[in-house]
């Protein structure tokens, strides 16, 4: 850094020579944010002075104005972007939606300490990572969820995903955020189709290659009336328990759900104890006759549902 601008900064964190505050930011920039400017360690200390000056005694403009120079850098000190991130929101703003200098564990302070507003900013970034997202969402504000889930940028761990998607059946307006999500799976799709209104079941159907729009007639209520009545005889009361001694219902669940499907036909036709060709057509051509084997395997309306559901995708008939 120029000699002269070294002594600058003395001068104005010293409090010897403050300029207007027109000039301010306009000298600021010219001592130590240049283009080539290098800030060395007791450089970037009489900038940490000035600006704790500045967040006291000069107006918000002025100190707006000086986040925008700096929210696009990547060489500004981090010590100040900390102080102007931690400002109001109208200071703040700019860099907490694009600052490269705050870290993640600068955002997640940010989005802990901060009111809405903060937060808010945060789930603007370009590029969000999984922890800065969580603790996002577990601000438990519905408008700072809403804008995470709409940034496609944001990474969201899969168990929060899921905790949200829990929340959307009492919360609506997660719901067409939650659906439009990359990393919503097709489980956790299903399980929505419970609660969301006919318009998002076409969506869900259309996005996933569900070959029926109105997919959730299939599960229609003859069909899990058959679940929950008496159409099979007494000896299917009995618990079925495959191979392994686990109940089928998850264990049907999770070989469908990791594309395991030739596992997941052997094992329906074991526990039915049919022939390969009824196996079949229980399995993707009657849906009553599924109903019925349901029935015989003790599966719930849920584990039922989500089986239907998976088997009327096109890209699992192709694979069979």
């Amino acid at each position: 850094m120029q000699t002269d601008h070294y002594r600058q900064l003395r001068e104005i964190a010293s409090g010897a020579k403050l300029p207007d505050t027109d000039d301010l930011v306009e000298v600021l920039g010219q001592a130590c944010l240049a283009p080539n400017a290098k800030l060395e360690e007791s450089e970037t200390a009489l900038l940490g002075d000035i600006l704790r000056q500045l967040i006291r005694d000069v107006e918000m403009p002025v100190r707006r104005a000086l986040a925008d120079q700096l929210s696009d850098r990547d060489d500004a000190p981090h010590e100040l972007i900390l102080l102007l991130a931690n400002d109001v929101i109208d200071v703040a703003y700019p860099l907490l939606a694009k600052s490269p200098m705050l870290r993640d564990q600068d955002l997640i302070a940010v989005v802990s300490r901060h009111a809405r507003q903060h937060a808010i900013a945060v789930t603007k970034r370009e590029k969000i990572s999984a922890p800065v997202g969580d603790a996002s969402v577990e601000t438990g504000d519905p408008d700072v969820v809403v804008s995470l889930l709409q940034n496609d940028g944001a990474n969201i761990s899969e168990e929060t995903m899921d905790g949200l998607v829990s929340d959307s059946e009492s919360n609506n307006a997660y719901q067409g955020p939650l659906l439009s999500r990359k990393d919503l799976n097709l489980d956790m799709a299903m399980r929505m189709a419970d609660w969301v209104g006919e318009s998002l079941r076409g969506y869900i159907a259309e996005r996933f290659n569900i070959a029926d729009p109105n997919f959730d007639k299939a599960v229609s209520n003859a069909v899990l009336e058959a679940i929950n009545s008496d159409i099979v005889d007494a000896d299917a009361d009995k618990v079925i328990l495959d191979i392994k001694g686990e109940e089928p219902g998850p264990r049907l669940l999770h070989t469908l759900t990791h594309d395991n499907l030739i596992l997941f036909k052997q094992i329906f036709e074991e526990l039915c104890d049919v022939p390969s060709g009824w196996a079949e057509d229980s399995l993707y051509c009657s849906s009553e006759a599924l109903a019925i084997a349901s029935k015989a395997l003790r599966l719930d309306c849920e584990a039922f549902a989500r089986i239907l559901c998976h088997l009327h995708s096109s890209e699992i008939f192709s694979k069979f």
